[in-house]
Protein backbone atom coordinates (compact mmCIF):
# COMPACT_ATOMS: atom_id res chain seq x y z
CA UNK A 1 0.00 0.00 0.00
CA UNK A 2 2.78 2.29 0.50
CA UNK A 3 4.42 1.51 -2.45
CA UNK A 4 1.16 2.26 -4.43
CA UNK A 5 1.07 5.51 -2.63
CA UNK A 6 4.86 6.41 -3.28
CA UNK A 7 4.33 5.70 -6.69
CA UNK A 8 1.59 8.26 -7.12
CA UNK A 9 3.49 10.81 -4.55
CA UNK A 10 6.69 10.42 -7.44
CA UNK A 11 4.64 10.54 -10.92
CA UNK A 12 2.87 13.56 -9.12
CA UNK A 13 6.15 15.25 -8.58
CA UNK A 14 7.73 14.19 -11.94
CA UNK A 15 4.40 15.86 -13.88
CA UNK A 16 4.59 18.96 -11.28
CA UNK A 17 7.95 18.85 -12.50
CA UNK A 18 7.28 18.84 -16.24
CA UNK A 19 4.68 21.42 -16.03
CA UNK A 20 6.78 24.21 -14.31
CA UNK A 21 9.94 23.36 -16.64
CA UNK A 22 7.13 23.85 -19.34
CA UNK A 23 6.21 27.30 -17.76
CA UNK A 24 9.65 28.48 -17.22
CA UNK A 25 10.07 27.45 -20.87
CA UNK A 26 6.82 29.29 -22.10
CA UNK A 27 7.43 32.54 -19.84
CA UNK A 28 11.31 33.18 -21.21
CA UNK A 29 9.47 32.90 -25.10
CA UNK A 30 6.92 35.58 -23.41
CA UNK A 31 9.66 37.73 -22.62
CA UNK A 32 11.60 37.14 -25.75
CA UNK A 33 8.10 38.00 -27.89
CA UNK A 34 8.22 40.84 -24.98
CA UNK A 35 11.53 42.77 -25.80
CA UNK A 36 10.19 42.24 -29.72
CA UNK A 37 7.26 43.66 -29.40
CA UNK A 38 9.28 46.71 -27.38
CA UNK A 39 11.68 47.33 -30.22
CA UNK A 40 9.15 47.11 -33.07
CA UNK A 41 7.20 49.27 -30.81
CA UNK A 42 8.70 53.01 -32.42
CA UNK A 43 8.99 51.59 -36.23
CA UNK A 44 4.82 51.21 -35.45
CA UNK A 45 4.52 54.28 -34.62
CA UNK A 46 6.13 56.15 -37.26
CA UNK A 47 4.76 54.19 -39.62
CA UNK A 48 1.21 55.19 -38.17
CA UNK A 49 2.55 58.97 -38.58
CA UNK A 50 3.54 58.51 -41.91
CA UNK A 51 0.11 56.92 -42.86
CA UNK A 52 -1.71 59.48 -41.90
CA UNK A 53 0.48 62.00 -43.11
CA UNK A 54 -0.01 60.60 -46.38
CA UNK A 55 -3.88 59.53 -45.81
CA UNK A 56 -4.58 63.32 -45.00
CA UNK A 57 -1.96 64.61 -48.11
CA UNK A 58 -4.47 62.13 -50.70
CA UNK A 59 -7.50 63.53 -49.12
CA UNK A 60 -6.63 67.23 -49.70
CA UNK A 61 -5.16 66.15 -53.36
CA UNK A 62 -8.50 64.02 -54.06
CA UNK A 63 -10.50 67.43 -53.02
CA UNK A 64 -8.67 70.08 -54.80
CA UNK A 65 -8.83 67.30 -58.02
CA UNK A 66 -12.74 67.45 -57.29
CA UNK A 67 -13.02 71.42 -56.77
CA UNK A 68 -11.21 71.41 -60.49
CA UNK A 69 -13.51 68.97 -62.16
CA UNK A 70 -16.84 70.80 -60.69
CA UNK A 71 -14.88 73.77 -62.32
CA UNK A 72 -14.60 72.84 -65.19
CA UNK A 73 -18.15 71.47 -65.20
CA UNK A 74 -19.21 74.63 -64.89
CA UNK A 75 -17.34 76.18 -67.59
CA UNK A 76 -18.37 73.24 -69.96
CA UNK A 77 -21.97 73.78 -69.17
CA UNK A 78 -21.82 77.70 -69.61
CA UNK A 79 -20.14 77.08 -72.79
CA UNK A 80 -22.74 74.74 -74.02
CA UNK A 81 -25.53 76.95 -72.69
CA UNK A 82 -23.94 79.75 -74.94
CA UNK A 83 -22.90 77.89 -77.86
CA UNK A 84 -26.67 76.64 -77.92
CA UNK A 85 -28.33 79.77 -77.50
CA UNK A 86 -26.31 81.18 -80.15
CA UNK A 87 -27.30 78.99 -82.95
CA UNK A 88 -30.95 78.74 -81.98
CA UNK A 89 -30.67 82.74 -82.61
CA UNK A 90 -29.16 81.83 -85.89
CA UNK A 91 -31.51 79.43 -86.64
CA UNK A 92 -34.59 81.39 -84.75
CA UNK A 93 -33.67 84.69 -86.70
CA UNK A 94 -32.58 83.04 -89.88
CA UNK A 95 -30.45 86.21 -90.35
CA UNK A 96 -28.11 86.39 -93.57
CA UNK A 97 -24.74 85.29 -93.54
CA UNK A 98 -22.94 88.45 -93.48
CA UNK A 99 -25.13 89.15 -90.78
CA UNK A 100 -24.80 86.37 -89.09
CA UNK A 101 -21.29 87.11 -89.03
CA UNK A 102 -20.89 90.19 -87.25
CA UNK A 103 -23.68 88.77 -85.07
CA UNK A 104 -22.09 85.74 -84.25
CA UNK A 105 -18.76 87.26 -83.76
CA UNK A 106 -20.29 89.93 -81.43
CA UNK A 107 -22.17 87.26 -79.24
CA UNK A 108 -18.74 85.37 -78.79
CA UNK A 109 -17.29 88.32 -77.77
CA UNK A 110 -20.08 88.87 -75.16
CA UNK A 111 -19.92 85.39 -73.92
CA UNK A 112 -15.76 85.44 -73.60
CA UNK A 113 -16.60 88.35 -71.15
CA UNK A 114 -19.19 86.43 -69.54
CA UNK A 115 -17.38 83.64 -68.72
CA UNK A 116 -14.10 85.49 -67.74
CA UNK A 117 -16.36 87.46 -65.41
CA UNK A 118 -17.72 84.33 -64.03
CA UNK A 119 -14.82 82.33 -63.40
Amino acid sequence: MYIFIATIFIAELIIAFCLINLMVKADKKVQDLNECVKAFNPLAQTCMQYTRCMSSEICGKVKSGINFITKQHKKMIIKAISTFAIYSMLLFFKIKRVRAKKLYNLVDAIRDIVLELAV
